[in-house]
């Protein structure tokens, strides 16, 4: 199984990536098919990822098994995946050459923003959450609606994007609206069965207590009445990863987060994440992302200071 990888999205509100045969991005597709390299960073987003960011994928076409969580959809045209921050996930995609969507990543801030200027906004994603589905299926006329308004917003940006930053992130925030509001989706016919709903509770309560250090495969499995041999493979099973990696994972994702604020020591950073003591933090930290932690909070200073912030 290979190893979940961090894709931040740092130093801008959003982003957009379209993939599609009308987009230059289908360009794009074949500029990575040329390089090795450049293939190699593709192949990645068709792993297992997380992101430190809100991502909204909108399907538009192909044939995709879209894994997130521990569950696993079969996306239509029509479909919108809404992909929380730090999210386990992965695209299964039978052929790259027809797969079409667009991605939408919204920084914290920026959606934070949002929600604040439209208490219905945020209503309406607690109960998209409660639904326990990853996936909305827009009626056509407000999934057209949305990708109009995601064109508008490209548009925008390769035109001027200086002169329009209010109504780029308006466009943006019209669209989230659309995609949030119940009336703009069909009832979910997915059956969510027993085994779901068990699931589903555990991932929850993995992350109400993920920075506290005694989460551990028995505990969870006590919390659970479950035996922890079974709980072990059960989770393996249901999450494609094993437990402990799991929570090592968020919780390395949250530590990320937490070096590019730059408020508090690394040291800190480490207890505060739920790890033992900074050096198995240093050790997991340094295997998964190939760099020191103190040596990625240098280069986001730098990276800071260029950008003026």
């Amino acid at each position: 199984m290979k190893q979940s990888v961090l894709i931040p999205v740092i130093n801008k509100g959003f982003e957009i990536h379209y993939f599609s045969k009308k987009n230059q991005s289908h360009d794009w597709l074949e500029e990575y098919k040329e390089s090795s390299e450049k293939f190699s960073q593709l192949e990645s987003l068709f792993q297992l990822h997380r992101h430190d960011v809100l991502e909204v994928l909108v399907f538009l076409d192909g044939e995709c098994d879209f894994f997130c969580e521990g569950k696993t959809y079969s996306l239509r045209r029509g479909d919108v995946v809404v992909i929380p921050p730090y999210a386990v996930h992965k695209a299964n995609v039978k052929s790259i050459d027809n797969y079409e969507r667009i991605i939408v990543s919204v920084s914290e801030h920026l959606m934070s923003d949002f929600l604040s200027s439209s208490p219905s906004m945020k209503e309406n994603i607690v109960n998209q959450k409660t639904q326990g589905s990853y996936v909305l299926h827009l009626h056509s006329k407000n999934f057209q609606d949305i990708i109009f308004l995601l064109d508008e917003v490209t548009n925008r940006i390769k035109s001027d994007e200086e002169n329009f930053p209010f109504t780029i992130n308006y466009q943006l925030f019209q669209a989230l609206q659309v995609i949030f509001d119940p009336a703009s989706s069909m009832p979910s016919l997915r059956n969510k069965d027993e085994l779901d709903q068990r699931f589903l509770s555990i991932l929850e309560y993995i992350e109400t207590h993920l920075t506290e250090p005694d989460l551990s495969l028995d505990n969870v499995s006590n919390y659970f009445h479950l035996n922890k041999y079974y709980f072990s493979h059960y989770f393996k099973k249901n999450m494609n990863l094993p437990f402990y990696r799991y929570v090592s994972l968020k919780r390395l994702s949250f530590a990320v987060t937490m070096i590019k604020q730059n408020q508090i020591s690394i040291e800190e950073i480490a207890l505060k994440c739920g790890f033992p003591d900074y050096s198995s933090f240093y050790r997991l930290f340094k295997k998964e992302y190939n760099i020191s932690p103190k040596k990625l909070q240098k280069e986001y200073k730098k990276l800071s200071q260029i950008n003026g912030k």
